[in-house]
Parts: C-alpha cells; sequence; structure tokens
C-alpha cells in the first residue's frame, strides 16, 4: 500500500514521502496514529494544501523534543531494587522503573521513550540509558541500579 507520511516515522521516511508499506501496518498503525494518510490523488492534493502547516508543526515538535533532551542529558539517577548478595536483583529494572522515577525527579518521560537495546537490568551496577524524545532526537542518562538496604 502506497501512504504519505505526514511525518517522519524512522527506519520509513520523511515528511512528505510517498512509501509502500505493508497493508497491515499502514491500517494498524500508520494511519491511527495518524503519521500517514493512503496515497490517492486527493490526499496528495490535500497534503501539498497542508505541507506548510505540517512542516512548521513538525520542527516545532522537535524543538520541543530537543529542549526536553537537554533538561535530562547527562542526568544521573538511583533506583533501588530487592538484590542477592552477589548483585543480581530479584526482578528487573525495566523501563517502566526508570521514566517512573524520572517524571518522580520532576523530568515527565513516557516509558516508550526509554530505550533499553539489551533488555531490563537484572543487575546491580551503573549503566547508560538512551531517551528517544523524537526521530532525531535523544539523550543519554547514567542510571545506577543499587540493593535495596533494610
Amino acid at each position: 500500500m502506497q501512504v504519505i507520511l505526514l511525518e517522519k516515522v524512522q527506519n520509513l521516511g520523511d515528511l512528505g514521502d510517498i512509501v509502500n508499506v505493508k497493508n497491515g501496518y499502514a491500517r494498524n498503525f500508520l494511519i491511527p496514529q495518524q503519521k500517514a494518510s493512503r496515497a490517492t490523488e486527493d490526499n496528495i492534493k490535500a497534503f501539498e494544501e497542508k505541507k506548510a502547516e505540517l512542516v512548521a508543526k513538525a520542527k516545532e515538535s522537535q524543538a520541543a523534543a530537543e529542549a526536553r533532551a537537554e533538561s535530562v542529558s547527562g542526568l544521573e539517577i538511583t533506583i533501588a531494587a530487592n538484590a542477592s548478595p552477589e548483585g543480581h536483583l530479584y526482578g528487573s529494572v525495566g523501563p517502566r522503573e526508570i521514566s517512573d522515577k524520572l517524571t518522580e525527579s520532576g523530568y515527565p518521560v513516557d516509558s516508550s521513550e526509554v530505550i533499553l537495546s539489551e533488555g531490563p537490568f537484572k543487575d546491580v551496577g551503573e549503566f547508560d540509558v538512551r531517551l528517544k524524545f523524537h526521530a532525531d532526537v535523544e539523550a543519554v542518562l547514567k542510571l545506577t541500579v543499587e540493593a535495596e538496604t533494610e
């Protein structure tokens, strides 16, 4: 299915690109999330009329994402978790715990913005965590997982 991208989609294309995607991806994700519309003649004409507005909206959202990334970049947070004497956690520290801790600290972050490429942390230690606020905007913060003291 051919669609017109209404915003930048990572690994797919930029605003205004007409791309071929699988039907399910378009129907179930891109179109309902208003990231794309079908590439019909009417939609292409409507897109050309609204292009300046969409470009301005995209620049505004990227600027907001850059401001958020700058505020959390280099931040250090500590999460205490129940751990064995060897340093293995009785559970894990994942995106939800990290986003909750950041939100609690005054930096509202959604758990979908926390990128853990190697999965949740299962050991005590220091880790770098990537936060992805926009297709082009990332920030890195330092996470320290320590054993809970009773």
